[in-house]
């Protein structure tokens, strides 16, 4: 992955999103926005969520013998939170890209209205996405993964730390991404307070699978920015737990 770090910062750029200015830094009860993608109108619908049938039921092995059906949300989660096996070891990715949506619908469980943002900057567009944290890349390696976490700690955004990053928004919330060695896909799940410090947080998933290959994987990121003229940052990231991120669950 070739990486270039700009010397300079880029200046500050206040953009509008349709029909809703947000000023850089802003103060008063912010708006809550979920994707439809969640199937959540309002935050107060996460929790029967989590109760509705997955795409596929699954069954798993525990590391004690027994068998449990994953049937929904709350199974998964339940899951993952002990040594487990599939049936089938090439259905692992799949289970996993599955359950980035539970991972998503728990995070926003005890979510509210943002008290303040230091996101009014961000939109859903090329720039805004490429002004991110640079650990929404796929990163491979242990050097790979410093290699962001120092990035994000500069304030240098993901696409000046990967410049083979290429990004096409398809919709209100949805992103094709290609880059060097892989491609895949951003959705934009949510903005509030995820984190209960009342500023306004980044609820993010970026699926990635490898160019020519099988490896793929879906992670989700809540994402803030602490102060007004600061960078993002990732404050949270799960998924499946054989990647490198640190803090996973």
């Amino acid at each position: 992955m070739k990486k270039l770090w700009p010397n300079r910062s880029l200046p500050l750029v206040v953009l509008l999103l349709a029909g809703h200015p947000r000023a850089v830094a802003s103060d008063g009860p912010v708006a809550v926005y979920l994707s439809k993608d969640l199937g959540v109108g309002t935050l107060s619908e996460v929790a029967k969520a989590l109760e509705r049938p997955l795409d596929d039921a699954w069954v798993v092995k525990l590391a004690t013998g027994e068998k449990r059906k994953i049937k929904t949300c709350l199974d998964f989660l339940a899951v993952t939170k002990s040594r487990f096996e599939l049936p089938n070891a090439v259905d692992w990715t799949t289970f996993w890209q599955q359950g980035a949506h539970c991972f998503a619908l728990k995070l926003l469980e005890d979510a509210r209205p943002a008290l303040r943002s230091n996101l009014g900057w961000f939109r859903f567009t090329k720039p805004g996405i490429a002004k991110l944290s640079p650990r929404l890349a796929w990163l491979e390696s242990p050097d790979d993964l410093d290699e962001a976490m120092a990035a994000e700690k500069a304030c240098h955004g993901w696409g000046n730390f990967d410049e083979t990053l290429k990004i096409r928004v398809d919709g209100a919330d949805r992103a094709a991404l290609r880059s060097d060695g892989w491609s895949g896909r951003l959705f934009l799940y949510a903005r509030a307070d995820i984190d209960g410090d009342g500023l306004e947080d980044l609820l993010i998933r970026r699926d990635g699978h490898a160019s020519g290959g099988t490896a793929a994987e879906a992670r989700i990121f809540v994402i803030s920015q602490p102060l007004a003229a600061g960078c993002t940052r990732v404050l949270r990231e799960v998924g499946a737990p054989d990647a490198l991120q640190p803090g996973q669950e």
